[in-house]
């Protein structure tokens, strides 16, 4: 057999046959011998990438595995790769498996064209340095960090997702989500990413991409579970979405700003009015005021149940932002221009039409160098 270069330019192709083996239950030592290789180091080699693989053995193991070959070599969707988190509930499996698939054609889409841009995302990630030993206070002072880091402003729920693509190189995206998902984070080598969904209101959103960030960035040693439940039972899972949430509290209400306010309205107006105004200003939800203060101790648990601030008529929710985003939607369409990628492909991935596409460019102020 002769070693083609083709399969080997792409640099998922181990990843993929590691998946394919492991989907269908086979070891090492049972695909080797499947291929005729004379021992299960020389599988072993071609999944570590130590090992160019041929053509007649990539085909041989897409027979075996009854999977097509675009399964092994298209590099727009994702196989086995990236840890996808949801903030979830009531979704059936097979609901979010399918989203999840539709998902995976969305990041794969972006990272293939920005390494074709010449763009590819950093090695190097922020990181929080957390664990389940760290306290809510803790969790606390890193979301306040981050607001300095990211120099948020006093509102910080305007700013934050810009600065997060612009200074973390975050993928965010707000797309519409099955009932029941409100949000996403997916871990990747070539990039983390972060989903919301643009129909919740602008309060829900603001707080699900601060939640989701500290899962982003505490990854590794917080590992969040594939659905994210807003009442875990299991003690380790609580403690990270704990954590997870005085987070998202003191990034999007830094105490700071937080207190001036609270002060100067307390003094004319009753609490249940203070948080509506608070929430108001900081374009968060009044449960999320509430909770952050109770975590300052500025309320008591009690206080705030009485406040009934749960039964309180949502507010209309405002207009969503056009989907995706400017930067997804911007090196989509030098996807096209450059012929990086069809168009009948990339609105089969985006789940689009012609003018559906057409309507999203114009909504993020994107120009097409060519008709479409």
């Amino acid at each position: 057999m002769n070693a083609v270069s083709a399969p080997n330019t792409l640099s998922y192709l181990p990843r993929r046959i590691v998946a394919a083996r492991e989907k269908c239950s086979l070891t090492q030592e049972e695909l080797a011998q499947r291929l005729g290789f004379k021992d299960r180091q020389i599988l072993a080699s071609i999944e570590a990438g130590q090992r160019r693989i041929t053509a007649e053995e990539l085909v041989a193991i897409s027979d075996i595995t009854h999977l097509d070959l675009d399964y092994f070599t298209d590099p727009f969707r994702l196989v086995g790769e990236g840890a996808f988190s949801y903030r979830a509930s009531g979704v059936e499996p097979a609901i979010l498996d399918a989203f999840e698939q539709q998902v995976g054609g969305w990041v794969a889409l972006w990272r293939q064209l920005g390494e074709r841009r010449r763009e590819p995302s950093s090695l190097l990630r922020p990181r929080l340095a957390m664990n389940t030993r760290s306290t809510f206070e803790e969790a606390q002072f890193a979301g306040e960090m981050v607001v300095n880091e990211l120099n948020l402003g006093p509102v910080p729920a305007e700013k934050l997702i810009p600065a997060l693509e612009s200074k973390f190189n975050l993928l965010v995206l707000e797309v519409a989500m099955p009932e029941g998902i409100s949000g996403a984070a997916i871990q990747l080598a070539a990039g983390d990413a972060i989903l919301i969904n643009r129909d919740e209101s602008p309060g829900r959103k603001a707080f699900d991409l601060a939640h989701e960030l500290f899962h982003v960035l505490t990854w590794d040693a917080l590992p969040p579970e594939r659905v994210d439940r807003s009442n875990p039972t299991a003690y380790k899972q609580k403690r990270i979405e704990q954590l997870a949430d005085n987070f998202a509290g003191a990034l999007l209400l830094p105490r700071s700003e937080l207190h001036a306010r609270w002060e100067k309205l307390a003094k004319t107006l009753d609490p249940k009015t203070t948080i509506n105004e608070m929430a108001d200003y900081f374009h968060v939800s009044t449960m999320a005021v509430g909770w952050r203060a109770v975590a300052l101790d500025w309320l008591t648990t009690d206080e705030l149940k009485a406040l009934d601030l749960q039964s309180a008529k949502p507010k209309k929710k405002s207009n969503p932002h056009a989907i995706f985003s400017k930067r997804f939607i911007e090196r989509a369409a030098w996807g096209i221009d450059h012929g990086e990628i069809s168009v009948k492909r990339l609105l089969a991935i985006l789940d689009m039409t012609l003018d559906d596409f057409r309507a999203c460019c114009l909504a993020h102020n994107v120009n097409m160098e060519i008709g479409l």
